[in-house]
């Protein structure tokens, strides 16, 4: 056998076994994936069943399509009787199925026996688009493969016919290589071009989304500026997926990511004309860019996304909160102080009230010229260090109205901040600012100060405090609260401070600690925003809480809402039998008093009520 048929023999070979190597190495890095998915979703809704204390099976589907993505799902009790099912049939992955069972992972569905509530649940977690990537990778990979196994046949072939060419022409050849040299004496630079192109093109995309990336936001952004001379109308929209951190570590990076590429086709599909540039900004932003926007342009857009946001999590049956903040522009900005200024818009949407976890707010630089020293983003920091050291900040009071005469009630307390010229800021932009410029903790601290000397100079009056999820969630202001609670004992019964569910949440051994500080002091806690996470009654038995504030959500509108009817009711009566007091805030019209007062609510809050005000 000549040397070149050997050669290409053991070429064929060593590609033929690269490729059944890689293929296996593929498929079983897959399966150790997917099993680790299956496990964290059985170690969830295992646990979740097992803190499930109500035994009503529609509370219980409720939180399982809730807590997690499950296109089958059955829940039936332990002799067979079906409870509730549903199922979305996932087609396409037929492939991925053979080959995982390769490596022992199945796809069929996962059962889980509760036997101290008699339940059995069997499920399916959503696997369809991960396990149709896995395949198009696969075969993408044995594409490949079938190239590096031809490429020696296809190599022996040339070689051949060059051979043969040249034994028949050789003076032709001779010339035509002559003519080539003569003609293009270096390498083609199209080739290398091409190339670099290509290795540009990547590092501008974002490979989650497909989406250009940050890098690509500036070049764009810059060419804008100076093709405009500095001077356009630009409309940018910052979309912000606020819990993406809590999905990647409640549910697995999977679901985050399943979670962002789900958004990014839904701004895709926004059907604008002309179509806004779409960027993926970083990994809780994505961005949209039009240029020559009007007014009327921005407020068309707003309504869009806000309907295509909402309408997603609806679909997806999602909690988790959406702000999209809203720059028009009518003269360019350098792109440092368009950033900031979308930051300030999100901060102000966090502030806004409406259905649903979509918030929104549109910044028109026109409408807030006379703002712009106070928000431009080199003033924050000095603009804070004023609040902290002159102190200005005013609390305002709004009542918790009891409903019965057994009912603790109190006055809880709202911060308004303003700076040294006497402008009011909004409240959550100025702690959001404080939070990423370090300052969060002294500005909490000068808060509960102001607080406490409040409440020495009201003595009829039982306050509450707010306290930020950064805050509690900060070692050092924990033990600074605990020393200053110790100095003015006596006031500690006529104080209750407010923490939302998901600031305890995030630290379970601190958020413990704390609150049982704080009921040693003699004072009290209430959990505001609660209804808005997973958190499980035994949570709550372990930490007592005296008060838990149902999320304005719940309130809208109740008397329309049967499904809010019967969980506020179910969660009244589980709050009880603890000792926990329910509050409902948001209260905004006489028929959502009049229903919540029917569902044995302890305590009310809201403008209809009483609107904040002054206490001195």
């Amino acid at each position: 056998m000549k040397l070149p048929t050997r050669l290409s023999l053991l070429s064929w070979s060593c590609a033929l076994l690269s490729a059944v190597l890689s293929f296996w190495l593929f498929w079983q890095s897959a399966a150790i994936q997917i099993s680790q998915l299956q496990q964290t979703h059985q170690a969830a809704i295992q646990q979740l069943l097992a803190n499930h204390l109500t035994g009503d099976t529609k509370i219980l589907t409720r939180q399982l399509s809730v807590s997690f993505q499950l296109p089958y799902l059955k829940v039936s009790q332990l002799d067979g009787a079906v409870l509730h099912e549903q199922e979305t049939t996932e087609s396409g992955i037929e492939l991925a199925g053979i080959a995982l069972g390769l490596f022992g992972v199945s796809l069929q569905p996962t059962e889980i026996r509760d036997e101290l509530h008699g339940l059995k649940v069997s499920y399916s977690p959503a696997l369809q688009t991960l396990l149709q990537q896995l395949q198009w990778q696969s075969l993408l990979l044995c594409l490949g493969s079938a190239l590096l196994v031809l490429l020696p046949f296809y190599r022996v072939k040339n070689q051949s016919i060059r051979k043969l060419a040249h034994a028949i022409h050789p003076m032709e050849t001779a010339a035509h290589q002559a003519t080539v040299q003569s003609a293009v004496p270096t390498p083609a630079p199209a080739t290398g071009t091409t190339a670099a192109d290509y290795l540009l093109e990547l590092a501008l995309v974002d490979q989650l989304t497909g989406l250009p990336n940050r890098q690509q936001f500036v070049r764009s952004y810059e060419t804008l500026l100076k093709n405009a001379n500095a001077v356009h109308h630009c409309l940018f929209v910052v979309i912000r997926c606020e819990n993406l951190n809590d999905i990647n570590q409640q549910q697995g990076y999977i679901a985050g990511d399943l979670y962002i590429k789900e958004m990014a086709d839904q701004l895709r599909q926004l059907g604008l004309d002309p179509a806004p540039a779409l960027f993926r900004l970083n990994h809780t932003d994505f961005c949209l860019l039009q240029e020559d926007a009007s007014l009327e342009q921005a407020q068309q857009i707003a309504k869009m996304l806000l309907q295509q946001c909402q309408h997603y999590l609806q679909q997806k049956d999602l909690t988790h909160p959406v702000h999209l903040g809203l720059v028009l522009t009518h003269q360019g900005k350098a792109l440092g102080e368009l950033l900031a200024l979308a930051d300030t818009a999100i901060g102000l949407a966090r502030q806004q009230h409406g259905t649903g976890s979509v918030r929104l707010y549109l910044y028109n630089d026109q409408e807030h010229s006379a703002h712009q020293t106070s928000f431009s983003p080199q003033n924050w920091r000095q603009l804070l260090d004023d609040i902290i050291e002159h102190q200005l900040l005013s609390l305002l009071g709004q009542m918790v109205q009891p409903l019965n005469k057994a009912s603790r009630s109190y006055t809880e307390l709202l911060v308004r901040f303003r700076s040294k010229d006497e402008q009011l800021l909004p409240t959550a932009l100025v702690l959001d600012m404080a939070a990423k410029l370090d300052r969060l903790v002294e500005l909490e601290k000068l808060i509960v100060e102001q607080a406490i000397a409040l409440a020495a100079r009201l003595p009829n009056q039982t306050l509450g405090i707010n306290l930020s999820a950064g805050a509690v969630q900060d070692e050092q202001f924990v033990a600074w609260l605990d020393r200053r609670l110790s100095r003015d004992t006596e006031l500690c019964n006529r104080l209750v401070f407010e923490i939302s569910e998901q600031g305890l949440q995030h630290n379970l051994r601190l958020s413990k600690r704390l609150l049982d500080l704080l009921h040693q002091q003699g004072a009290r806690v209430t959990v505001e925003r609660f209804g808005m996470g997973i958190t499980s009654f035994k949570f709550f038995r372990e930490l007592k809480p005296d008060f838990v504030k149902l999320d304005g959500s719940y309130t809208r509108q109740i008397e329309d809402d049967k499904n809010n009817q019967y969980f506020i009711r179910l969660m009244v009566d589980l709050a009880h039998r603890i000792g926990i007091a329910v509050l409902a805030e948001n209260v905004e019209t006489a028929a959502e008093k009049q229903m919540l007062e029917s569902l044995l609510v302890d305590g009310l809050q809201g403008y209809y009520l009483n609107k904040p005000a002054a206490l001195e």
